[in-house]
């Protein structure tokens, strides 16, 4: 998966350096320029495998700021697309389970062009870009919707020196929609899917923005100085909890935040609108007590999905089990009709 890629980085610049300083300076320093990245060629064959021969996305620049970043997105119309994407838990001759996720064109039909429902924006995990959300965006456009993914700052093909752990990102997406509502690219009501860090953005997103109607929350954290150590821990870092713990005040204080001010439950207790959590009961970085503390202080109609096979770098792509709630959620959510009666039409 694509966060191991950043596995890499952090030992690297890790080893026989790891001071809370030097700790501090690489939580904050945008993954896009994190040392020893390898580019992600992966995301090119995602892109021109799903875009049926042309390329199907509009793509956008939209400049943000403070601090001044330019933040790269990519538009796909509402339409059926004639796309499947499949994922199943297979078991193997040696007594191991792996994870498949399968895409196929079902027909070379034309498009069928859909009646625009809304607005869906995806955000991706830490470390990771827009490509690899591209199945959500076919997945939810097949049911009406205009899906727009963006590259958060820092990540991907966007600019940006810092990593902010929501501060600047959450801001940086107000204006996206500000700029994109002015110039009628953005239509209807607004939903937004994010994952993992994603999921933590369009939770402070959403709090601080009633545009935004819902939010489709996989794998949200909720302490993120605990969600830090449980991802060293789970990528084996050669880091001492104590070192990357001292760390903290040091991130905190260069970026001017306070670190329960960007939690799950601090953006649950501003939130106004329902939220479909999702988690994986085998994920040791955003576990199940993280989602059900978020959903103790959740807003009405807010809905759990614990997955009982899943963890946290496969949740996101779990579509056998997670396509059809998402999608019937964004239906009734933001166009107020059943997934089964837009299906009929």
């Amino acid at each position: 998966m694509p966060f191991r890629s950043l596995l890499f980085s952090l030992l690297i610049l890790l080893a026989g350096c790891a001071t809370p300083e030097r700790v501090a300076q690489i939580i904050i320093t945008a993954p896009n320029l994190q040392k020893s990245q390898p580019p992600p060629h992966w995301a090119d064959k995602w892109l021109s495998a799903f875009s049926g021969g042309t390329n199907r996305f509009e793509k956008m620049t939209i400049p943000v700021g403070p601090p001044e970043a330019r933040l790269e997105a990519i538009s796909l119309a509402p339409g059926d697309y004639h796309l499947h994407f499949a994922s199943s838990l297979e078991n193997k001759p040696n007594g191991k389970r792996a994870f498949q996720v399968k895409a196929f064109q079902q027909t070379n039909c034309l498009v069928d062009c859909l009646r625009e429902q809304g607005t869906i924006f995806v955000l991706h995990g830490y470390s990771i870009q827009k490509e690899t959300m591209i199945p959500w965006a076919f997945l939810l456009a097949e049911v009406g919707f205009r899906v727009i993914l963006v590259d958060l700052r820092g990540h991907g093909e966007s600019s940006g020196q810092n990593f902010s752990c929501g501060k600047y990102e959450s801001a940086d997406l107000v204006q996206v929609l500000d700029r994109l509502m002015a110039e009628g690219s953005c239509r209807g009501p607004i939903g937004t899917l994010g994952l993992s860090f994603g999921a933590e953005v369009a939770l402070h997103w959403a709090a601080r923005d009633p545009r935004v109607k819902t939010v489709v929350a996989i794998a949200p954290y909720n302490d993120p100085e605990e969600a830090f150590l449980r991802f060293a821990r789970e990528l084996k870092v050669p880091v001492s909890s104590k070192i990357i713990r001292r760390a903290f005040p040091i991130v905190a204080a260069k970026l001017d935040l306070n670190w329960t001010d960007w939690s799950g439950e601090a953006a649950m207790r501003r939130l106004k609108v329902p939220v479909l959590l999702i988690g994986g009961e085998k994920d040791s970085i955003s576990p199940p007590e993280d989602l059900a503390a978020l959903s103790d202080v959740a807003p009405a109609g807010t809905k759990t999905l614990l997955i009982p096979d899943a963890n946290h770098f496969l949740i996101g792509f779990w579509f056998q089990e997670l396509a059809d709630p998402i999608k019937a959620w964004m239906t009734e959510k933001l166009s107020g009709a059943s997934l089964a009666s837009l299906q009929r039409e």
